[in-house]
């Protein structure tokens, strides 16, 4: 080389392509969160299967999708607890498909409810809790705790362990955590005590009571990060008063407590989590439905702050003739930030952010709805289903 010249710069080498699998699973991670989605991709070809069932991609659908689409309500009428599917074909999921588990012999089995694509029941006969997983049929029995008679087993809630329990692959059930709440006493005095049981130990904690001048609100349970909330409700000694407050279970300090509700006439109240990830609460008043945020000051001492109103005129825009039943906020879904209720024309789920009013089913003031939701995997079949759920609305 002459002396002046400079050497050409050494070209990069380029980045090596990602494989057919890498790409694969980047275009399978993107395909949507429905129960059909992975097992009619699946059914291509024995790679495809191989990809799409591998616990890795599993775990990393539901980080990227985040929410589980709402598959149905388990609906109990009276002890008479029926799936009530949501979706349209080829996602529906028939009722029989959901078949609640029998109980033994002359067991009778009550619904306490559902999360993380888990279904919780207390066997009142066999003395047992029964946990559920009804995409794979996977179930386990779980004693109750000692001085928990089946008589007065009346409220629970269950949850994953790590609080993603929402994969399922057929396997069996993932690490669980349960709550179970046992009432005595008389109807204007009674105690309240919950235990709570962690699968992985395979032990019940200490129990933690606390007095409670009311009846449990026929409602699902909600948990805001690390503690479950239920309604209590009931009237005062006198039998004039309707009386609401909120009956919390604190899962890190395994702790049992009462809260006060707003102070307001509103009937209807619904616990709910809120945007901030907080308690709140849904009230419904003739005026609207009004939400409400539990803040908490520097010395412990929460309130309650109002948030917004949902004009109940927006509801009757999507049909003037629409009128919602008298106390009748009938749950709410956690993963979806939604909560459901009743009116003359049907059960309308609204979201908490964006307040869209989507018709479900129809449904009645009556009946304790359970919102179920789980993701799908692949192997795992859907069935056939009629087709009920309707257009959604903007209000």
């Amino acid at each position: 080389m002459s002396a002046g010249t400079t050497s050409p710069a050494l070209e990069p080498e380029p980045a090596p392509l990602p494989d057919d699998d890498d790409i694969h699973r980047e275009i399978f991670l993107r395909l949507p969160p429905l129960p059909s989605s992975l097992p009619r991709a699946s059914l291509v070809c024995k790679r495809w299967r191989r990809l799409l069932s591998d616990p890795n991609f599993l775990r990393r659908f539901r980080a990227h999708h985040r929410a589980p689409p709402l598959l149905g309500f388990f609906a109990d009428e009276d002890g008479d607890i029926e799936f009530v599917p949501t979706l349209r074909r080829p996602n529906r999921i028939p009722s029989a498909r959901f078949s609640p588990p029998r109980p033994d012999g002359t067991g009778y089995l009550s619904f306490l409810g559902c999360r993380h694509g888990l279904a919780l029941f207390a066997d009142h006969v066999r003395l047992e809790a029964v946990v559920w997983n009804p995409v794979t049929g996977g179930q386990r029995r779980v004693p109750f705790p000692p001085g928990f008679d089946g008589e007065h087993v009346y409220k629970g809630a269950v949850l994953s362990s790590s609080g993603d329990g929402h994969v399922h692959g057929g396997g069996p059930l993932t690490p669980f955590k349960l709550v179970l709440v046992h009432r005595t006493g008389e109807l204007h005095g009674s105690i309240a005590s919950a235990c709570l049981y962690e699968s992985e130990s395979g032990k019940w904690g200490s129990v933690s009571s606390t007095a409670i001048p009311h009846l449990s609100l026929h409602q699902p349970g909600v948990l805001v990060a690390n503690q479950v909330y239920w309604m209590l409700f009931g009237t005062s000694v006198d039998n004039l008063e309707i009386d609401l407050d909120i009956l919390e279970f604190d899962l890190d300090g395994q702790s049992l407590s009462v809260i006060q509700k707003p102070d307001t006439n509103d009937s209807g109240l619904q616990a709910l989590r809120t945007e901030d990830n907080k308690l709140g609460l849904a009230t419904l008043s003739k005026q609207g439905i009004q939400l409400w945020q539990r803040e908490t000051n520097s010395d412990g001492v929460g309130r309650w702050v109002p948030l917004k109103t949902i004009e109940l005129d927006k509801l009757r825009a999507i049909s003037p003739s629409m009128r919602i039943c008298p106390a009748t906020i009938l749950g709410f879904d956690e993963d979806n930030s939604a909560f459901f209720i009743c009116t003359n024309m049907g059960l309308y789920m609204i979201q908490l952010e964006s307040l869209q009013f989507t018709r479900l089913f129809d449904g009645d003031p009556f009946t304790a709805y359970y919102p179920y939701t789980s993701f799908y995997g692949a192997g795992l079949g859907v069935g056939g289903g009629d087709d009920r759920a309707e257009v959604s609305n903007n209000a």
